[in-house]
C-alpha cells in the first residue's frame, strides 16, 4: 500500500532510540554520533535493520545533529550534506522496501530570539542547510523533533518547506511533565500553529513516559486535521550502581500504551530515549489491527489565532471577539513621535492597557510616513509580545511590514487586510500561506467600496475564493464588509449589517468590523459606536475592532455576551461590574479571577519557602565584607516609582528599567534600598510565579535580562558607596563532559548573577579535571553541573568522587532534563534543580549553610 493511502488511515509505528544503541556498539560518550554515518555505516544499518526486523514502518535516520551549529562542535560544520545524504543511504539499504525513511532533524543547541541570542534568520539558515542535504537525499518525510521553543519550530518547519519541497514535513515539540513545553506552548497551541505552517504530521517526542502523554495527545487532537504522532521515551531515567543509566519502563508496560495513545488520537507511534528494538517489536503487537480516530478534531476548522502561550479559537462563546485598535499612530502625535523615534514604551503601555480592558486579540499598525515600517513592524511585535499574551492582528499596507511582523511573530496572527484592489490579494495571500497566517479580506474591488449588501457579498465571495486559491483554508479567511461614517453615507449603514447576515450565512466565514468608523464626524460617538455594535452582533458579527478602553463599548460587548447565553452565569459580566482598579500584578488578577469563580482558589495560593535574595552588608569599620544571603524586606511599593520599578521587573520591561533607576539614583535613594525593597522581591515573585506555572520561561527570561540591566546600572554607585560587597557567593557551572548541550545552565546562570552571585561558566563538555581545578583556583562555594544526554549523567557522579579523592570540600548542585531529585541523591549530590528558579533557591540554602558553618568553625 502506498504510503499516501495509509498516512493517517492505519496506525504506523516508528523506530525506537538510536544513540545508546550505538553507544552498546561502540560509540564513545560524547563522541558525534552522526559522524558514524560515513566511518561505521555498518553498525547504523545494523541498527536500523534491528528495528525493522522488530516491525517498525519508520526509521529515522542517524542525523538528528547534522547542522552546522551543532557539527561545529566537533569540527564537522562542513560536512552536513555528506552525513545527511549517508545517513538516508544507511536507512534506505536497511529499509529494503520493507520501511519508510524519515530524515531527522533535531534542535540546533542554542535559544532562539528572544529567549537567547541567535537571530531568528540564522535559526532558518541552520535548519536550511540541512534541508537541502534531505532534498537530494530524498527520504519519506522529515521529522523535526525534540524541540521545545515554538519558534525554533517555526524556524525548522519554515527551511524545510523551503528548501525541501515535496518531502512530507513531521513537527514534534517536546513537552516537561506540566503538559506544556518549557517555553509555555501548550498542545492546542503546537497544533495550531505547525499545521497552519504546513506540517503535514504533527505531535510530540521524547518529553516523558507514554503515560504523561495520553493526555497530551488527547488535547492536541481536538485541534488537529492532519495525522498525530508520538515518540515518548521509555520513562524517566534511572542511574544504576554501576554508573549507567537505565529508563525504567520496559517494553511490555511501555508497549500497554500504545492502543491509549491511539485512543486518545495518535495515528504514528514509536519511541525515543530509552526504547529498544524489544519496546517497538511490542508495542507493533499492540497497536496492531487499531485505526485512528477519524479527523479533523472538532475544533480543526474554527478560526483559531495564537500568541507562544494562548490559543482563541473564535467559538460561539468567545464573540464577539474584540480586537484593540489603540496601536495605530493614525492622527495621534505622542504615538507617532514615538515610532518615528524608535522608542516602543508607548506601544508596550498601549498593549498592556488593551488587554487588561478586556482586548482578546491586539492590532498593530506602526504606519508612520518616511520611516523604515518592517523594521518598525518587527519591533512593536516583539515589545508586544513580551508584554502580553495574546494573539495579534498585523495591519499595513506594505507587504514588507507584514513579512517582518510574520517573521517576528511566535503563533499565528491575522493579517490586516487584503482586497481586490490591484496587486493587493497576489502581495499579501501567499504571505499568510507562508506563515501560517489568518486573513482579513476587505470588500474593495478596482472600483472603490460599493454601496449595497448584495455587491459587497459578490466581492467577499471573490476574496474567499482567491485565498482558497492560495491555499488559505475557508475557516482562516475573515471578511469586513466595511462601516461607512453615517454622517454622509447614512443609508449604507443598514447595507453593512445585511452584509454581515449573509456573508455569515451564505459564506460560511467570520465577519468583522471597524466600529467607530460608523460615528465619524458624528457627535457623542461613544453612544453610536455601542448601539451600532449591538445591531452588528445580532446580525452575526464575530469580531470588532474598536477602542477596548471605552467602558461603554466594553460593557456593550459583555451585556450582548450575557443577553445571547455566551457568558453562562454572567460570570466574565459580574466580575467586570464590580469595583473598578488597575490590577497592578498577576498575583491580583488571579486572585480577582478566583473571586469570581473563574479559576480555583488554589490557583492563587503563594508558594511556600520562596527563595531569599542577596542583601549585601559592609562591615563595621566600613571595609567590604562578605554578603549574607537574606530575605530582603517585603516589597515597597508605597510610592510610585517604586511601584513602577517592581512592574518592571515582574513585567520583564527591558526597555523601562534602567531609566527607572536612573530616576530613583537622581532623586538621591539608596541603591540597596532600591534593590532589596522593589528589584528583589519582584524577582522572587516572578520565581514564585514560575514555579506555580503562571509563569513560563519567556516570563522568566524577559525578567531576568531587566533584573541584570538594573543590578548592572546598580553594582558601580553600591561599589562606590561602599555599602557591601555586591556578591554574595561563588558558583562554578560546567555541562559535564562530553555533552555539548548548555541553555539550561545559561538559564540559570543569569538567574544566579541576577542574585548576586558571581558565576564562573567554564561552558559545555568541560572535563571533570577541569571543574575540580577552577573550582579550587576561585575558591567556589558550590558547583553547578548539568547535563541533556542520559548518556553522560554518570559524569556528575565521577566529578563529585573526585572532589571526594581530591579532598576538595565543596557541594555539587546537578541539574537537566533527565536528571532527578533521587539521582542526585544516589551520586551523592548536594542537590537537585528541577529548573532555573529552584536551582536559586537551592543554592542560596547551600549558600547560608557554608556560611553557617563558617562561622561554627571560628567559634
Amino acid at each position: 500500500m502506498k504510503l499516501e493511502d495509509m498516512l493517517g488511515r492505519e496506525v504506523l509505528v516508528f523506530d525506537g532510540a538510536m544513540g545508546t544503541m550505538l553507544q552498546a556498539r561502540g560509540l564513545a560518550p560524547g563522541a558525534c554520533p552522526d559522524v558514524w554515518n560515513l566511518e561505521r555505516p555498518e553498525d547504523v544499518i545494523a541498527v536500523h535493520r534491528a528495528y525493522v526486523e522488530a516491525g517498525a514502518q519508520i526509521l529515522e535516520t542517524n542525523t538528528f545533529g547534522s547542522t552546522p551549529i551543532r557539527l561545529g562542535h566537533y569540527g564537522l560544520q562542513d560536512r552536513c550534506r555528506d552525513l545527511v545524504v549517508a545517513g538516508v543511504r544507511c536507512a534506505r539499504e536497511a529499509a529494503a522496501g520493507r520501511a519508510w525513511v524519515a530524515g531527522s532533524m533535531g534542535p540546533l543547541g542554542a535559544l532562539v530570539e528572544p529567549l537567547g541570542e541567535l537571530p531568528f534568520d540564522e535559526a532558518y539558515a541552520q535548519f536550511a542547510v540541512q534541508a537541502r542535504a534531505f532534498a537530494e537525499a530524498q527520504p519519506d518525510f522529515i521529522i523535526i523533533e525534540t524541540i521545545a521553543d515554538l519558534n525554533e519550530l517555526r524556524a525548522a518547519v519554515l527551511a524545510c518547506k523551503d528548501h525541501a519541497p515535496g518531502i512530507r514535513i513531521i513537527a514534534q515539540i517536546t513537552l516537561d511533565p506540566s503538559g506544556r513545553a518549557f517555553t509555555g506552548t501548550d498542545p492546542e497551541t503546537a497544533a495550531l500553529v505547525l499545521q497552519s505552517l504546513g506540517a503535514d504530521v504533527i505531535g510530540f517526542n521524547c518529553s516523558v513516559g507514554p503515560d504523561l502523554l495520553v493526555e497530551a495527545v488527547a488535547r492536541m487532537a481536538r485541534v488537529a486535521r492532519v495525522p498525530i504522532s508520538v515518540q515518548p521515551n521509555a520513562g524517566l531515567p534511572l542511574l544504576q550502581p554501576d554508573g549507567a543509566t537505565r529508563f525504567p519502563m520496559g517494553p511490555e508496560e511501555f508497549a500497554a500504551y500504545g492502543p491509549k495513545l491511539v485512543e486518545a488520537g495518535a495515528a504514528l507511534v514509536g519511541g525515543c530515549c530509552g526504547t529498544t528494538p524489544e519496546h517497538i517489536r511490542r508495542l507493533r503487537a499492540a497497536v496492531e489491527g487499531l485505526k485512528p480516530p477519524a479527523r479533523p478534531g472538532p475544533l480543526a476548522h474554527t478560526l483559531g489565532l495564537a500568541s507562544r502561550t494562548r490559543s482563541l479559537f473564535f467559538v460561539e462563546q468567545n464573540l464577539p471577539v474584540v480586537i484593540g485598535e489603540r496601536i495605530n499612530p493614525t492622527g495621534r502625535k505622542l504615538l507617532t513621535r514615538d515610532i518615528r523615534e524608535g522608542a516602543f514604551q508607548r506601544v508596550r503601555a498601549e498593549a498592556k492597557q488593551q488587554v487588561e480592558a478586556g482586548a482578546a486579540v491586539l492590532d498593530v499598525n506602526v504606519g508612520v510616513p518616511l520611516i523604515d515600517e518592517p523594521a518598525a513592524m518587527a519591533r512593536a511585535v516583539r515589545v508586544i509580545q513580551d508584554a502580553v499574551d495574546v494573539p495579534l492582528c498585523l495591519d499595513s499596507p506594505d507587504p514588507a511590514a507584514l513579512e517582518a511582523g510574520l517573521k517576528a511573530c511566535v503563533g499565528k496572527p491575522l493579517l490586516n487586510s487584503f482586497s481586490l484592489e490591484e496587486g493587493r490579494a497576489e502581495a499579501v495571500l501567499p504571505l499568510a500561506r507562508r506563515y501560517g497566517a489568518a486573513v482579513l479580506g476587505l470588500t474593495i474591488d478596482e472600483k472603490g467600496i460599493p454601496a449595497s449588501a448584495e455587491q459587497r457579498l459578490a466581492i467577499a465571495r471573490r476574496l474567499v475564493a482567491a485565498a482558497e486559491a492560495h491555499g488559505i483554508p475557508r475557516h482562516d479567511v475573515v471578511i469586513d464588509p466595511l462601516a461607512l461614517t453615517a454622517g454622509a453615507q447614512q443609508a449604507e449603514a443598514k447595507e453593512t449589517l445585511k452584509a454581515i447576515r449573509w456573508i455569515t450565512d451564505e459564506l460560511g466565514v467570520l465577519a468583522s468590523l471597524g466600529v467607530s468608523n460608523i460615528s465619524f464626524g458624528l457627535p457623542n460617538r461613544h453612544f453610536l459606536n455601542a448601539v451600532y455594535l449591538s445591531m452588528a452582533v445580532t446580525e452575526g458579527l464575530a469580531m470588532a475592532i474598536m477602542n477596548p478602553l471605552d467602558e461603554r463599548m466594553m460593557d456593550t460587548v459583555r451585556a450582548l455576551r450575557l443577553f445571547l447565553n455566551r457568558d453562562r452565569n454572567a460570570a466574565v459580566y459580574m466580575q467586570a461590574v464590580g469595583p473598578k482598579r488597575l490590577v497592578h500584578t498577576v498575583e491580583e488578577a488571579l486572585k480577582a479571577a478566583a473571586k469570581a469563580g473563574e479559576i480555583a482558589p488554589a490557583a492563587v495560593t503563594p508558594s511556600s519557602g520562596a527563595a531569599s535574595g542577596p542583601a549585601p552588608a559592609g562591615g563595621r569599620d566600613g571595609a567590604a565584607t562578605p554578603a549574607e544571603p537574606a530575605t530582603p524586606a517585603p516589597a515597597d511599593l508605597a510610592d510610585e516609582l517604586g511601584r513602577r520599578l517592581y512592574d518592571a521587573i515582574l513585567e520583564g520591561d527591558r526597555e523601562a528599567i534602567v531609566p527607572l533607576v536612573e530616576q530613583g539614583l537622581a532623586e538621591g535613594r539608596d541603591p540597596m534600598d532600591m534593590l532589596n525593597r522593589q528589584l528583589i522581591p519582584a524577582i522572587e515573585e516572578v520565581g514564585r510565579l514560575f514555579g506555580e506555572g503562571i509563569y513560563f520561561l519567556p516570563q522568566l527570561m524577559l525578567s531576568a535580562q531587566a533584573m541584570k540591566k538594573a543590578f548592572a546600572r546598580l553594582k558601580p554607585e553600591i561599589q562606590k558607596a561602599k555599602v557591601g560587597q555586591t556578591e554574595i557567593g561563588t558558583v562554578v557551572l560546567a555541562t559535564v563532559q562530553g555533552d555539548i548541550h548548555d541553555i539550561g545552565k545559561n538559564i540559570v546562570a543569569v538567574l544566579l548573577e541576577n542574585y548576586g552571585f558571581r558565576v564562573v561558566d567554564l561552558g559545555r563538555d568541560v572535563k571533570n579535571e577541569v571543574v575540580l581545578e577552577e573550582a579550587r583556583k576561585v575558591g567556589a562555594d558550590m558547583v553547578g553541573l548539568s547535563a541533556l544526554m542520559t548518556t553522560t549523567m554518570p559524569q556528575m557522579k565521577r566529578v563529585i568522587e573526585l572532589f571526594a579523592r581530591e579532598g576538595f570540600d565543596c557541594p555539587v548542585i546537578v541539574g537537566g532534563a533527565a536528571t532527578t531529585k533521587a539521582f542526585a541523591e544516589q551520586i551523592g549530590a548536594r542537590g537537585h534543580g528541577r529548573d532555573a528558579q529552584e536551582a536559586v533557591a537551592l543554592a542560596l540554602e547551600v549558600l547560608k549553610e557554608r556560611r553557617a558553618g563558617r562561622k561554627g568553625d571560628a567559634g
